[in-house]
């Protein structure tokens, strides 16, 4: 089991609410206890939040909690307290992480200012953990999965950065941040940028970046590693910056500001050369919007996403699939009427128990659009999904249910749903019968005795007739969408692939999310509910006739939609 701990930086700041967001719903890997250390949030749902009182009482993966807090604290309004509360979580982080009780540490925001209030001595996060682990040549990084940035000074004035390139640490440098480049893509190209306006100008602005051209030569003698370089910082983001995969930056602003404006709120700032993982936001204390709800908690789940990565972890990976598709989701569904839907699963309950049931369970809901009405209705709900960018959606709509972060073919409660559902083609996406079957023993699992699991399919007749050759295109002000389907006899696949631009203010950034579903016919969804621990009632069309009986008259090429009912074998 690996260890990894998120601190909540300043109380006063976004920190605490970026973290309560980023991991109500994160994908977390089974191996992992993430221990955050701070303050946050508790919610009713999503992943379990235990509060401990120190590192020792982890002793399973999960979620947990070390508070580190005062309630007196003021969300955006930041104090000499606040900054205190930060260094003492600062220090309980690094005594861990030094101790070895700890594999990495994840950090939020905190403000320098107010730390040093109580240690004049503070810089930030990066100088701070290299003097916890006694480290000289620590690199502060960024890193997103478009764009890596190294830098060969931190914090420093820009009048001290010439004497900081000192052969001897730019060398040791080098050596750390092709280190961390080859773990992340084999034989990387890197590329160096020049300290003065065009790399010099032969001497005319400087002698540095003769000397840095002299330091990489030395650098691919003696490592057999090269780095081209270094460049015009003014041109390079313009016409080179794309054939690399690592950009090295003498100073700070040089190598951030093309970053963080092409980056946006995905930017990771790892610091290499511990003996332990750090990941951090690339975003500041945000106090002028702290408490009102509003920070975006994108960047922490990249952090997060990045210190498993450099801890080797692998763990089944989301599809990239609802992620930017989330925000556009219930406009392209606004043409379901979600009430049908209902009257039709809970008829078929009602039928055979002359009630509604009492517990549901919706596999795969998305932005719980289903769930959201049966909560209205009185029943009660859980729902799950494996897309997190979903379920942030559906925890903010009335009557929301209790929701969790799971794929649909996870393992349930034993005996614990009268009604359990798996609508809007869910089942399609699994794309091949072994994870079918295990969504069929699973959904077996959590039913009580007499209780229905309710699915539909998308059918050959849906496929050719609406989305075989289908093409869709949105424009707004800030994002142009294309939607192309098609459909593959052979394979039974349909594919969907949308692409986004989306104006990030510094021109438009393209995002591409390719959805597959397996076609299954009625005869092969019959023969995998045969040897599952389910029993087939019913096949129904929208008109509720029950077509079990009919299904030699190619109903695949008749039905768009087809419902099954099943209970407990």
């Amino acid at each position: 089991m690996k260890k990894i701990a998120i601190t909540t930086g300043d109380p006063a700041g976004i920190g605490p609410e970026i973290s309560t967001k980023a991991l109500r719903f994160y994908p977390m890997h089974p191996r992992v206890a993430y221990i955050l250390y701070g303050h946050c949030t508790h919610y009713q749902n999503g992943h379990h939040l235990q509060t401990i009182r120190s590192i020792d009482d982890v002793t399973a993966p999960g979620l947990y909690l070390i508070p580190v807090h005062d309630d007196a604290i003021v969300p955006g309004k930041p104090s000499a307290h606040s900054g205190r509360i930060a260094l003492d979580v600062l220090q309980r982080v690094s005594a861990d992480l030094v101790s070895g009780a700890l594999d990495a540490v994840v950090t939020c925001p905190v403000s320098k200012h107010e730390i040093r209030k109580s240690d004049p001595g503070f810089i930030g996060h990066t100088e701070f953990f290299a003097q916890a682990a006694g480290v000289d040549d620590a690199v502060m990084a960024f890193w997103s999965e478009k764009m890596q940035v190294a830098l060969l000074t931190t914090h420093l004035g820009l009048k001290d950065v010439s004497a900081a390139l000192d052969a001897n640490a730019v060398l040791a440098k080098l050596a750390i941040i092709a280190r961390f480049a080859t773990v992340q893509k084999q034989n990387p190209r890197m590329a160096m940028l020049a300290l003065n306006p065009h790399a010099g100008e032969e001497g005319a602005f400087g002698n540095e970046d003769a000397a840095l051209a002299e330091m990489l030569k030395n650098f691919a003698h003696t490592s057999g590693i090269q780095i081209d370089g270094p460049f015009p910082a003014d041109t390079f983001f313009a016409s080179k910056a794309k054939n690399y995969d690592m950009i090295i930056s003498p100073y700070h602003d040089q190598g951030l500001i093309p970053f963080k404006s092409f980056v946006q709120d995905g930017g990771v700032n790892t610091t290499l050369g511990l003996p332990f993982v750090r990941t951090s936001v690339d975003h500041g204390t945000a106090f002028d919007i702290a408490g009102k709800g509003c920070a975006r908690e994108g960047s922490l789940e990249a952090a997060l996403f990045c210190a498993e990565k450099q801890l080797g972890l692998q763990k089944k990976e989301a599809p990239a699939i609802y992620n930017h598709f989330a925000a556009h989701y219930d406009t392209y569904m606004g043409h379901v009427q979600y009430a049908g839907w209902i009257d039709l699963v809970l008829e078929q309950y009602y039928r055979r128990h002359g009630k509604n049931p009492g517990r549901v369970l919706e596999l795969a809901c998305g932005t719980a659009n289903i769930a959201c009405e049966l909560v209205k209705r009185g029943m009660r709900v859980d729902a799950s999904d494996y897309a997190p960018a979903m379920l942030k959606i559906a925890a903010e709509k009335p009557f929301a249910p209790i929701l969790k972060c799971a794929d649909m073919t996870a393992p349930l409660p034993q005996n614990t749903y009268d009604l359990i559902l798996c609508l809007f083609d869910s089942i399609n996406y699994l794309l091949n019968t072994a994870d079918v079957a295990q969504l069929f023993t699973s959904t077996a699992q959590g039913l009580t005795s007499g209780g229905l699991f309710i699915f539909d399919i998308s059918t050959i007749h849906n496929c050719e007739e609406n989305f075989d050759g289908y093409v869709n295109i949105e424009d707004t002000l800030d994002e142009y969408l294309i939607h192309t389907s098609e459909y593959d006899p052979e394979e039974r696949l349909q594919q969907s692939q949308f692409t986004f631009f989306r104006n990030t203010g510094f021109g438009f950034q393209r995002y591409d999310e390719i959805h597959q579903q397996k076609i299954y016919t009625v005869v092969e969804v019959m023969a995998l509910l045969e040897i599952s621990p389910l029993k087939l009632l019913g096949i129904y069309g929208p008109d509720q006739q029950n077509l079990k009986r009919h299904v030699d008259m190619g109903l695949d090429e008749i039905h768009g939609r087809l419902f099954f009912v099943c209970a407990k074998a």
